[in-house]
């Protein structure tokens, strides 16, 4: 089925019947896969909507992130405005340049590759050109404050600062996805590696050893990662046109590249 007037940057699935979709036009739709029907508009984005995830446990309760820099959190179970569901929080500015090697007089705005939830209070984000992952205490209404204010994180793990050094552009994320426990994050970073994150850890400074996974080439935010069922295995895209399969924990050894 057509869905959407424009291009279309991220999709989720809500249940076996349901899938979410994000676009360039703004809004992030809920599809009925068998009518090929528009269940839900969401609405709140001001630019193209880049990321999407569920609260694993819910069908209801959705995260999207876009090129405005603003996350917007969704509850299905809301009474709908003018025929769309609009966010009943949001964090706008929610990543400007925050390390010290990216830090500018200008405040910056990047857009908002991935979105993914730990648990109901804690929402993990990354962005296209932040070397800095953020975790957001969902508890807290940063919607009250205003855009000329920067919402404070929780907390932020950061990529190693001679990584970040290595890169002739600024570092960034195209995506991340978390195991199936939620106590592992893995995070695609433009300098070419995937790193590993193990949120028991309390802080990662940007001095902090990360493992990580190379052999691919991040040449695009459009570049995506994916894990196996039993998080064995950890797939990704790359600008070489492959793509490449890594074991998980087998760090710097991928065991399969396909065109």
């Amino acid at each position: 089925f057509q869905c959407h007037s424009q291009c279309i940057f991220a999709i989720a699935w809500i249940s076996d019947r349901l899938l979410c979709a994000t676009s360039g036009d703004q809004t992030t739709v809920i599809y009925d896969i068998e009518t090929g029907n528009e269940i839900d508009v969401l609405r709140g984005h001001t630019m193209s909507v880049r990321s999407v995830c569920k609260l694993y446990y819910s069908t209801n309760v959705l995260a999207t992130g876009g090129r405005d820099s603003i996350i917007n959190i969704y509850d299905r179970r809301y009474s709908k405005k003018q025929g769309a569901l609009y966010p009943i929080s949001s964090i706008a500015c929610a990543h400007i340049s925050s390390t010290a090697l990216q830090k500018s007089a200008r405040k910056d705005t990047r857009s908002v590759t991935a979105v993914e939830f730990q648990d109901e209070h804690n929402l993990y984000s990354c962005a296209c050109a932040d070397s800095a992952l953020k975790v957001w205490d969902l508890r807290y209404t940063y919607s009250r404050l205003n855009t000329t204010h920067m919402p404070k994180p929780k907390r932020m793990l950061c990529v190693p600062i001679d990584d970040v050094k290595s890169i002739n552009r600024l570092a960034g994320f195209s995506d991340m996805k978390m195991d199936s426990n939620r106590m592992i994050l893995f995070a695609n970073c433009t300098n070419s590696k995937i790193y590993q994150f193990d949120l028991h850890e309390d802080t990662y400074l940007s001095s902090s050893k990360i493992p990580s996974y190379t052999g691919h080439r991040v040449g695009s935010f459009n570049i995506k990662i994916a894990l196996s069922p039993y998080d064995q295995l950890l797939l990704t895209g790359s600008s070489d046109f492959y793509s490449y399969i890594y074991r998980v924990s087998l760090y710097n050894k991928k065991i399969s590249k396909s065109e």
